[in-house]
């Protein structure tokens, strides 16, 4: 390497080659947000069937307006709807670490040294320390 000067590598200002792995992680992720309209294969609205532990279905929501037409909604907010509470509060958790900087707790020692010296007695200590140097 020549003294102080770069003599190899890529110019300055080359941008990074694209990684079509992750255009296409980005592009999959971006769609599962995206609103569209709930229909099954044939057009219709879509429903959703919630169950208990043993399969029994306890109840159905059809995903339509009051009109009939398919509601517009994302993936996401479909599979919110289906997760339990405590399900649900942890995705959402999940998610806001993408989001929010985590906070980091401080060790921090706030312990005093107790000293029975008054004012006086420190200054002159210190002053002593002075004369020694």
């Amino acid at each position: 390497m020549a003294k102080g000067r770069k003599t190899g590598g890529r110019a300055k200002g080359t941008p990074n080659k694209e990684n079509p792995l992750k255009g296409y992680i980005r592009a999959h992720s971006l769609s599962y947000f995206e609103p569209k309209p709930q229909t099954n294969p044939d057009g219709s609205p879509r429903k959703i069937d919630f169950t208990d532990k043993d399969g029994a279905i306890l109840q159905t929501i059809i995903l339509s307006n009051p009109d009939g037409s398919p509601r517009i909604m994302s993936d996401f907010e479909i599979d919110i709807i289906s997760m339990e509470p405590n399900e649900r509060i942890n995705a959402e958790l999940r998610l806001l670490k993408f989001h929010l900087p985590e906070m980091k707790a401080i060790d921090m020692d706030m312990t005093l040294n107790e000293t029975s010296q008054t004012i006086e007695e420190r200054l002159a200590a210190l002053a002593e320390e002075e004369n020694e140097d």
